[in-house]
């Protein structure tokens, strides 16, 4: 394989997981659901750019992902996740097929020098399934609580760049954010063990902050008040 399409496919790795990359505030929690399982997170146990990164989902194409602050009340009135899960369900067989074509079909391409017309035609199948899964989402939007402005937004992203369209559902979650607090949400959600341990994990780092132990940096930063 030449080095200008090894570049390539490292340049699609590189955008995935920029994409699928999150920085939290000491107080945010992301949930997300990976199978019939809800996984909550609150970052790595490192600071980077002054927030906890953290990569919800990453092997799980097509996962809804919520993003939270912990013990906030809720902005605005979002549609509920009992609403929202049902609709975006059918997109994550697209994200599924889009990460298959980008990761597996279209390096094997690469490495067999393809056919350049069988190349483009794969290609033509990347963007056609990008481009109806953007369509449907346009067409649930009023359920979704999107505005056209949203759906334009998404659709730019995800037709401009093709390793965005595998994370088109998490794009669509992130947006509609939770329709209750974050730990009425994590106790529905998650099994007693994942629960307790979110909670002493929030109640060590909290703990942290107040004793002061990032004096150098002074208080660890937080969502109140601030854009992420």
């Amino acid at each position: 394989m030449a080095s200008m399409e090894a570049l390539l496919l490292l340049g699609i790795a590189a955008f995935y997981l920029f994409d699928t990359a999150l920085l939290l505030y000491r107080d945010e929690v992301v949930f997300a659901q990976c199978g019939r399982r809800w996984r909550a997170s609150i970052g790595a146990g490192f600071m980077l750019a002054g927030r906890y990164p953290v990569l919800p989902a990453l092997l799980s194409p097509g996962a809804p992902v919520f993003r939270s602050t912990w013990g906030a009340s809720v902005q605005g009135h979002p549609p509920a996740a009992d609403l929202i899960l049902p609709v975006v369900g059918p997109l994550r067989w697209p994200a599924r097929l889009i990460a298959l074509l980008l990761f597996l079909a279209l390096p094997l391409a690469l490495l067999v020098n393809l056919d350049p017309r069988l190349m483009l035609g794969l290609l033509d199948l990347l963007y056609l399934v990008s481009s109806l899964s953007v369509a449907y989402v346009a067409h649930r939007r009023g359920i979704l609580g999107l505005s056209r402005k949203d759906i334009a937004a998404i659709a730019f992203d995800v037709i401009a760049c093709p390793p965005f369209a595998i994370n088109l559902v998490r794009r669509i979650t992130l947006r509609c954010g939770l329709a209750v607090p974050a730990g009425e949400f994590a106790a529905a959600v998650l099994d007693a063990d994942a629960h307790a341990r979110l909670l002493r994990v929030l109640g060590a780092r909290n703990g942290l902050a107040a004793d002061g132990v990032d004096r150098d940096q002074g208080d660890l930063p937080s969502s109140e008040g601030e854009s992420p």
